[in-house]
């Protein structure tokens, strides 16, 4: 709860107001009884007394109304402020972490700790402001108030608070472990929706809809047991909060009566009674408002310790404090002795990789399914850091390079093309920001993406769907490279860039690579090897580590691996 009380106090001044407040409230709705006890039920009144008692109680109803208005201004004024720097930090936090972060972690795990936490926490800070400010202050008033008027009254009270607190204690321990469960089913649900909803066409092609039904019916049930236990634990305490209350005020009536009819304290009057009986009903119903803050605290209290886990993460992937070298420009690139492996994992994704590469040369890697490519290319941006080896730009450790400034040189046409929802002008606009319309068909021609642009209505103000789901395969494709393009950046990556492209257009695309390959690094990751036969290095990887490397006419003669690829694709220079 630590971060929960790190960003309500940051906020003092609405705090302090709050307190204030507080003593309007007070003042009214303990005011108004203690003035209908004292003036009205001791004593005839006159016109004159009744006027003057009147006016009294419009000022402390006024006093009342406005302290309430101040308390939910605070309360809904610190709930959006937590809101918004809350749900930042979180944002911002999860742009620090790196691909091996985000897939350690889970994507439907940070969606909640972006929304629901977020939302729990800022929830339970807007009662708090009314529930543990307004509440204590209130008890402490009124308990001293009937201890003032009479001291034997406020025994019924005094055994029954610490009764009441006991049981709550019991209860939200009970509750926070149930909370902890049922935060963690719900991340399970999330994340079975979000994988049906990916795979929809692959469940459907399968026939596997009855399956994922019983599997989904299974997980909601389970879910909805943990939930009835939760709910039955936490209404459970308010059925008994009202028996304590009833059981209070009827002992302190008769108590009062008995006092008043015997005489047993001299001076006490019906009035005192009234006020007594009116201000235990203000203690308990402060305690009856710290109930509804403990009935969140349990969820509450997971929520805080996943975000606080969350944004005390060091990132995988960070930049060296030490020393941070200048980059103007790529010139060269070097794999030296790099091993990679995911955490807790023995197993080598790569292993021990050695390769150079320099301006104007054109690398291709190329291997068969898991065979380490896509990781390769994702150390070069430091997406991922290696686990051992370096990886050398300029003969310098890219980690001794402002990270930014490294991916800045950098443009990555990854195996996924994704478009952010927007426009296709937009989505450009990540290649380079301050590009105009001229540039951005200039480069739509070169990645053969112009044509059906133009075909569009809207052309460049043509609206694209959440991941671009209104835009074919090989459009998305065509997109993407475009908005590298853009970029002009000192290497080129492209991940599988090609696969949704025909033949005719993947040509077309790489034959545009005159236009900037003597002033770049071209790196490309292929499975078909009619779009990387011109390269001047083919590296061959098999299980994470280099097996050759060479142009693709002296793999064909020294290189088995190689050679077997080319002739499953029937590669016409397979017979030279």
């Amino acid at each position: 709860m630590k971060l929960v009380f790190q960003y309500i106090f940051k906020y003092k001044k609405i705090i302090l107001l709050n307190i204030l407040s507080v003593f309007l409230i007070a003042l009214g709705e303990i005011g108004i009884p203690f003035v209908i006890g004292e003036m009205v039920i001791e004593q005839a009144l006159s016109d004159e007394e009744f006027t003057k008692v009147i006016l009294i109680l419009i000022v402390l109803v006024i006093s009342g109304i406005l302290g309430n208005l101040i308390v939910n201004y605070c309360s809904s004024k610190v709930s959006s402020l937590v809101f918004n720097n809350l749900s930042s930090d979180v944002f911002q936090k999860i742009q620090t972490l790196s691909v091996e972060d985000t897939q350690s972690l889970g994507v439907s795990r940070l969606m909640n700790r972006s929304t629901s936490d977020v939302d729990q926490i800022v929830n339970f800070i807007a009662t708090f402001y009314r529930a543990a400010i307004v509440a204590p202050i209130m008890l402490i008033i009124s308990l001293t108030l009937i201890c003032k008027i009479s001291v034997p009254l406020s025994t019924s009270i005094i055994f029954a608070v610490p009764i009441f607190i006991i049981i709550l204690a019991i209860v939200m321990t009970k509750n926070y472990k149930l909370s902890k469960k049922q935060q963690k089913q719900l991340e399970d649900i999330n994340a079975n929706i979000r994988e049906n909803i990916t795979g929809v066409k692959i469940i459907k092609t399968l026939n596997r809809s009855e399956y994922e039904e019983e599997k989904f019916a299974k997980m909601n049930s389970n879910y909805k047991d943990v939930i009835i236990k939760l709910f039955n634990s936490m209404l459970s305490i308010e059925p008994f909060f009202y028996l304590l209350l009833n059981i209070s005020i009827l002992s302190t009536a008769f108590y009062g009566a008995f006092l008043l009819k015997t005489n047993r304290q001299p001076g006490l009057k019906l009035g005192d009674l009234y006020n007594v009986l009116n201000l235990q009903y203000h203690i308990l119903f402060s305690i009856l408002n710290f109930l509804f803050l403990f009935m969140m605290f349990p969820k509450t209290v997971v929520s805080s310790k996943k975000i606080e886990t969350l944004l005390a993460m060091e990132p995988s992937v960070q930049n060296n404090p030490h020393q941070v070298e200048p980059l103007e420009k790529i010139t060269d690139l070097e794999f030296d002795n790099v091993s990679f492996n995911f955490p807790n994992s023995s197993f080598s994704i790569l292993d021990n990789i050695n390769f150079k590469a320099k301006t104007s040369e054109l690398i291709a890697v190329v291997g068969s399914t898991g065979s380490g490519k896509s990781t390769l290319i994702n150390l070069i941006p430091r997406l991922m850091d290696p686990t051992s080896g370096s990886i050398k730009i300029n003969n310098i450790d890219i980690k001794n390079y402002d990270v930014a400034t490294l991916r800045d040189k950098i443009g990555f046409v990854s195996q996924k093309n994704i478009l952010f929802k927007g426009t296709i002008e937009s989505n450009l606009s990540f290649g380079q920001e301050n590009a105009d319309e001229v540039e951005m068909l200039e480069k739509a021609k070169m990645a053969k993406s112009y044509d059906f642009i133009q075909s569009k209505e809207k052309q460049l103000k043509e609206f694209v769907s959440e991941l671009g789901s209104n835009f074919s395969g090989g459009q998305k494709q065509r997109l993407s490279i475009t908005r590298t393009f853009l970029k002009t950046p000192d290497v080129y990556i492209f991940d599988d860039s090609f696969s949704a492209l025909d033949y005719q257009t993947d040509l077309a695309i790489r034959q545009n690579f005159v236009h900037f390959r003597k002033d770049s690094i071209i790196i490309i990751v292929a499975q078909r090897l009619t779009s990387v036969l011109n390269a001047d290095k083919i590296i061959v990887l098999d299980h994470g580590k280099v097996v050759d490397i060479g142009t693709h006419k002296e793999l064909m003669q020294r290189c088995e691996i190689y050679k077997n690829i080319a002739i499953s694709q029937k590669i016409k220079e397979v017979l030279l």
